[in-house]
């Protein structure tokens, strides 16, 4: 009988390893600063917003030349200063499976400059707001001068910085990514081959178009975290309560749906909810959700839920079902 116990405990804590295995997997790395999720695709980094942000604006007239940056990069020119390097976040990504891309660079036979290229991801900064929480796309911390308005939503291009001489190695055919002297991670400007990431808005080209949002940044020093993703294809499972049925919802979604190049359909249920299922990548799906909340002209949109689930690939086009 003692045996027997023995082995049913022994196999109990087989399983318990296993389980925890398979959460350090999905998780990995929870030391405290940066966090990583296979199953979501994601990093989550500890961060603040830089204290250093505007201490040169009498020189810069308050440009920002870099959404993230690590300690000791161009914090004074940096809306969110994390405590991972850019080594770190680079190993991360591979932990992830996210191959690099290609920097920008120079087309010497054209004579022009060759854009980044890479896997895309959406970026959230997300900070404590009186009792509760704020969480807004990154880029709506950043102001354009131009369009007076914030930075338009975009997919971060991954591009993982430009490779240069390791001059700390021994060995002096040694290379690396810039990003892990510089701790430039998120740039601003599409053709920063310096950074991991850029941005691909053209806009994004000329000189001082960027400063800080001004009415939406918490003050300097504010603890963020700040979330990576990439922006993976999925299905999302829509119920719409509300004053949405008679009044062109269906026919709205299908609209919105096929301008974003969304598959799908939209269909009344008996209970008078719209059910909505659409496959895109998450950019797409988020803009698609954002104009499902507001509804058409008529509409009155009560509570909308959404449920992420696998991609299937089924859907061929957006349709209205009945």
């Amino acid at each position: 009988m003692n045996k027997v116990k023995t082995y049913v405990w022994q196999v109990r804590i087989i399983v318990y390893i296993g389980m925890y295995l398979v959460v350090l997997s999905n998780i990995g790395w929870a030391d405290g600063h940066l966090q990583i999720n296979a199953e979501e695709q994601k990093l989550v980094l500890k961060g603040k917003i830089s204290e250093a942000l505007g201490e040169y604006d009498a020189h810069l007239k308050g440009a920002v030349e870099y959404l993230v940056c690590g300690h000791n990069g161009k914090e004074y020119e940096s809306i969110i200063v994390v405590e991972a390097t850019g080594k770190e976040l680079y190993e991360a990504l591979e932990k992830l499976g996210v191959k690099t891309g290609t920097p920008p660079g120079y087309d010497e036979e054209k004579d022009e400059p060759t854009p980044p290229t890479g896997t895309e991801f959406l970026m959230y900064a997300e900070w404590k707001d009186g009792d509760g929480t704020k969480k807004v796309r990154a880029e709506e911390l950043i102001f354009n001068v131009k369009t007076k308005k914030t930075m338009s939503h975009v997919t971060w291009i991954y591009s993982g910085s430009r490779i240069v001489a390791d001059l700390d190695s021994d060995d002096e055919d040694a290379m690396m990514p810039q990003a892990f002297m510089s701790n430039d991670i998120v740039a601003l400007k599409r053709f920063d081959a310096s950074a991991l990431f850029q941005n691909p808005l053209p806009e994004s080209e000329e000189e001082n178009i960027y400063k800080k949002n001004e009415t939406l940044i918490p003050k300097l020093g504010t603890p963020v975290t700040l979330t990576i993703e990439v922006n993976r294809t999925m299905q999302l499972y829509v119920l719409i309560t509300g004053k949405v049925q008679g009044v062109g919802f269906r026919n709205f979604t299908q609209m919105n749906a096929k301008q974003l190049g969304i598959n799908g359909y939209a269909k009344n249920l008996p209970n008078g909810k719209v059910e909505v299922v659409a496959e895109g990548d998450k950019a797409q799906l988020n803009a698609l959700i954002t104009l499902l909340k507001q509804g058409p002209r008529f509409a009155r949109v009560d509570s909308l839920e959404a449920d992420e689930r696998p991609f299937t690939g089924e859907y061929k086009t957006f349709g209205i079902r009945y």
